[in-house]
């Protein structure tokens, strides 16, 4: 009901889901593009042979530096990224929401949209890091233009149509 997918595989940790997650998907010489990978995300990348490549937005970078949606990925970068690089070597695409490992920032729905359809225009599978996704809708809710009159539900309903799938720990937002 929250998520919207047809399929769910419960675990007990969100590094679990990510293991199996990447286990599966991950080979080496595979990169996996995000915002920024958690470290538990990285490593389940890195131990499958795979490269975790951060591509937060540049005032992401800079704790000094105002911005709403300091969690945002630089689509400028991801564009660059996707059309350099060989299709098969990008097994997935992430997003982590909030960017815990960038301060726990919120990412703006029209930046989740925006890689959404990079990663289908390259027929790229996008999943969602679904660590603070409730935390993030309300971001959008308080921040974004546009979001105001909705829900924290609608918005996250919005967030996850957007995406494959998605990894949690439901000690979490859940």
């Amino acid at each position: 009901e929250i998520f919207g997918f047809p399929y769910l595989v419960p675990v007990h940790q969100g590094r679990v889901a990510e293991n199996l997650l990447f286990s599966t998907l991950v080979e080496p010489g595979m990169i996996v593009p995000n915002n920024n990978h958690f470290d538990t995300t990285r490593a389940n990348v890195e131990v499958n042979g795979g490269a975790a490549v951060d591509l937060v937005i540049e005032e992401g970078k800079h704790p000094e530096v105002e911005h709403p949606f300091k969690g945002d990925i630089d689509l400028g970068k991801v564009r660059r990224l996707f059309e350099e690089t060989p299709r098969e070597r990008i097994p997935l695409a992430m997003m982590t929401l909030t960017n815990n490992s960038g301060g726990g920032q919120p990412v703006s729905l029209e930046n989740i949209r925006g890689y959404s359809e990079l990663c289908r225009e390259f027929g790229i599978p996008f999943y969602i890091d679904a660590c603070r996704f409730a935390e993030n809708a309300y971001f959008n809710q308080q921040r974004e233009p546009g979001q105001q009159e909705r829900s924290v539900p609608e918005i996250v309903t919005a967030i996850f149509e957007l995406a494959d799938g998605c990894t949690m720990s439901a000690k979490k937002d859940g």
